[in-house]
């Protein structure tokens, strides 16, 4: 199945594999009790990543990744001169992860090295240590056997509870799964059921037009599977999108006339070193003098 039209998002992706960013992303999210990162958002993390205003939270977000990777407590902070040594003990636990990925040893050597690399080799780096946190944590593994064994009792099969982003794939058909993410956004990825691409994550919809295009598309296979999961789609995921659209307009329009209102305030400075109103009316105008 092809992706739909999303010139956009491929524009952005161009530079990284966007099967490792929805991993990173997929990490944070599943595993937030254990992480304690306030990512939330794939567009955060996309910010995160391409150090927008600064690469501040691209340093905290890989911190916090390396230490759940180095199977540390949940509350555990690390400083950026742990950096070197961790990242060393963790590469040598964790070769073959290695091998499938474009990281280079340098990255190693501090984390201004890591953050110096282009954001392909950032995104690589940051799905390698998602990748051995998922291998090692202890705490991260406990969950998972938590979620697993939830989906083993027949009654718990369709009310899982929300302590937990999903684990399993939005939907399973002829060995392809498709993955939903996103808390108030929503991203659709086909992940590749080849031997070649195996793992590798295909984005497909993030709009309600590109939603509804993966429905029409769906709807044209035979089988009731496609069909089941182009309604839901179409009945589910793009009235949420609508009305988060709906919700966000709302908000810029608010910040906008809350703009406009600040920008017509006009204000001077007195000898009492306090900001007022200056008074433009006709009366008090008229008793000054000249």
């Amino acid at each position: 199945m092809s992706p739909s039209a999303n010139s956009k998002t491929e524009a952005a992706n161009a530079d990284y594999a966007p099967g490792n960013f929805a991993s990173v992303f997929a990490f944070a999210t599943t595993f937030s009790s254990v992480l304690r990162s306030d990512i939330r958002e794939p567009e955060e993390l996309e910010d995160a990543i391409r150090c927008v205003g600064g690469s501040e939270k691209l340093r905290q977000f890989a911190l916090l990744l390396l230490a759940t990777a180095s199977n540390k407590p949940p509350n555990a902070r690390l400083s950026e001169d742990q950096w070197p040594k961790l990242c060393n003990e963790l590469a040598a636990d964790s070769v073959d992860i290695l091998r499938r990925l474009q990281v280079p040893e340098a990255v190693a050597d501090s984390i201004d090295s890591f953050v110096d690399h282009d954001v392909a080799v950032r995104v690589d780096v940051l799905f390698w240590l998602a990748e051995a946190a998922v291998a090692s944590n202890s705490f991260v593994k406990k969950l998972i056997d938590q979620e697993v064994a939830k989906y083993r009792k027949p009654s718990a099969a369709t009310h899982v509870k929300s302590e937990l982003v999903r684990l399993q794939p939005f939907a399973e058909i002829a060995r392809q799964r498709y993955w939903l993410f996103g808390s108030k956004t929503r991203q659709l990825y086909l992940e590749s059921g080849s031997q070649r691409g195996k793992g590798r994550l295909e984005l497909l919809a993030q709009t309600p037009d590109e939603f509804t295009a993966v429905a029409d598309e769906l709807r044209t296979q035979r089988t009731h599977a496609h069909k089941d999961l182009a309604d839901s789609l179409v009945e589910d995921v793009v009235p949420f999108l609508e009305t988060q659209i709906r919700k966000r307009v709302r908000v810029e329009k608010a910040m906008q006339r809350q703009a406009l209102a600040l920008a017509n305030v006009h204000i001077y400075d007195t000898r009492t070193r306090k900001r007022q109103r200056v008074n433009y009316e006709e009366d008090n105008l008229s008793a000054l003098d000249f």
